[in-house]
């Protein structure tokens, strides 16, 4: 018994397949059928519209404009030809050449633009050639100085007359076109109506049909996902009933469901693990770094003196190994102090100091730029700022005063002697925040080594290969720094030319105050 229901439940379940399948397979032949139908007529209306709009816009209406230049161009040609009649003026023969030739040009078109079709075209330009024989001289050009002044204005009547014909025949065309063009139009959108009512029938009553197959289990299935999604870890989807496929991927959701529980405990332990991790590599590096600091110091004390003779007097040579002994000590002061930098920076809660006060920014950068002076200096680095103004701002002046340090130094430490850094203080294109910009006409940074500089312990490649120290930390707290600000830096540099940072900070009200400091 109970394997001939699982067969009974076989084949209502493939006689729902295949009905499905059906269904889906002739509402596309359906939709298909309505589709071309529809554009056929679509077609055939543009089609319709299209050949009229052409031929009134290739024919009729360009007849209409060369009738109403020739008439023009008579016009004018009668007034010159009677004007310089009366006075001799050479201004009115200039006017009648310019006129006949118009008058020409004109009757070329017409006889173009009309391609054989008007009668009315012969008889008018022979009126008007009647005209021209009668005020033109036979040798050239230029009018008579004499003329019969009655047979020229009969001339001029009969061209007029027939030129009217033959606008009023152009004009004429152009009503018809036009009702023509209206009438194929009507037609056209009510076949495309009716066109367009059929094929929306048809897919409706396909997509009912379609509606009563899937829509029950899609929504039933629907509803289980909803519930998952608000925290009913225990609600499955139904499989008993739907088409196979819907009972497929039911079945495939659970399946999935009981994989995401899993996934989920795993990746909860997973993360515990790693902030455990993390609290431990951040205990290491502070308390190694903080090891490393008392011998540091104590080494550079010893070297500092020996270099000033507290344990005898020393030569050359040695002073100058004590000096790279020293300067590597310094290096790793620095490389030091950055790490444990970056990592206070990391474990504050939301990026905020609590130490965030209204300041000057302008202060600020006026004091790291005096502070630097010894080393442009050293350098032969020309520093120039422009820090006029108050500029108020929110921050922690410490971390921020640490920020243009990093900035400036690195410009100084990168621009060659007889160079110049230049620090200024600007708003943001928006009106509102703060911007300090650091340019400098130093070595510059090659374009492929330019978005990579934000990593730690990345250095330009041109640096590297003249082994100018550093520890590829500075702009990676720069960034920290004016991020946890709220704000934004970029970089800027073609090599060879020289380096540009802009800081933008936004305005004190948008920055949260923080609470106050407990000293």
């Amino acid at each position: 018994m109970s394997s001939r229901v699982q067969r009974m439940r076989a084949r209502l379940g493939s006689a729902s397949h295949r009905r499905v399948r059906v269904i889906l397979q002739r509402m596309v032949v359906l939709w298909f059928v309505a589709l071309l139908i529809t554009g056929s007529t679509a077609a055939w209306g543009l089609a319709s519209v299209r050949e009229h709009v052409e031929t009134t816009r290739s024919t009729i209406t360009p007849l209409v404009d060369a009738t109403h230049e020739m008439q023009g161009a008579l016009l004018r040609a009668q007034t010159a030809a009677r004007g310089y009649v009366i006075s001799q003026d050479e201004n009115f023969a200039q006017d009648y050449v310019r006129a006949t030739a118009d008058l020409t040009d004109a009757q070329e078109r017409l006889e173009t633009v009309a391609a054989g079709r008007l009668s009315q075209i012969q008889r008018m330009n022979q009126a008007v050639d009647e005209w021209l024989v009668l005020t033109r001289r036979p040798d050239g050009s230029s009018p008579r100085s004499t003329i019969n002044l009655e047979q020229t204005a009969a001339a001029m009547d009969e061209a007029l007359t027939e030129l009217g014909s033959l606008s009023d025949t152009a004009v004429e065309l152009r009503t018809q076109s036009r009702t023509e063009l209206n009438r194929s139009m009507r037609v056209a959108n009510i076949a495309l109506l009716a066109a367009a009512l059929v094929s929306s029938a048809v897919i409706l009553v396909a997509l009912r049909r379609v509606d009563q197959l899937l829509a029950a289990p899609l929504r039933n299935l629907q509803r289980t996902v909803a519930r998952q999604r608000h925290g009913e870890a225990d609600a499955v989807a139904d499989t008993s009933r739907g088409a196979v496929e819907l009972i497929h991927l039911a079945e495939t959701f659970n399946e999935a469901v009981k994989e995401a529980r899993e996934v989920v405990t795993q990746r909860e332990r997973t993360v515990e693990q790693l902030h455990e991790l993390n609290r431990q590599k951040s205990m290491f590096v502070s308390t190694t770094n903080h090891e490393l600091r008392t011998p540091l110091t104590s080494i550079s004390g010893y070297v500092e003196m020996l270099q000033d003779g507290d344990f005898g007097k020393i030569t050359p040579e040695q002073d100058r190994v004590l000096n790279v002994v020293q300067r590597n000590t310094n290096r790793l002061q620095v490389l030091i102090e950055d790490l444990l930098l970056i990592i206070k920076l990391d474990q504050e809660q939301d990026g905020r100091s609590r130490h965030y006060r209204e300041l000057d920014l302008a202060d600020c950068a006026s004091r790291v730029m005096t502070n630097l002076v010894p080393q442009a200096t050293r350098g032969q680095v020309t520093l120039t700022e422009e820090l006029a103004g108050t500029w108020p701002a929110l921050g922690d002046r410490d971390r921020l005063e640490r920020a243009i340090t990093n900035v400036v130094g690195n410009a100084v430490k990168f621009t060659p002697p007889g160079g110049t850094v230049t620090l200024s203080l600007s708003r943001t294109p928006d009106g509102n925040g703060a911007r300090l910009t650091c340019e400098d006409t130093g070595m510059g940074i090659p374009a492929q080594d330019i978005d990579l500089l934000f990593t730690s312990f990345t250095r330009a490649s041109n640096a590297a290969d003249q082994q100018i120290p550093g520890t590829g930390l500075g702009l990676v707290i720069v960034r920290t720094i004016v991020e946890q600000h709220g704000g934004t830096v970029e970089l800027r540099s073609v090599e060879g030319e020289g380096t540009t940072v802009i800081m933008d900070l936004p305005p004190v009200s948008e920055v949260q105050t923080a609470p106050p400091r407990e000293d």
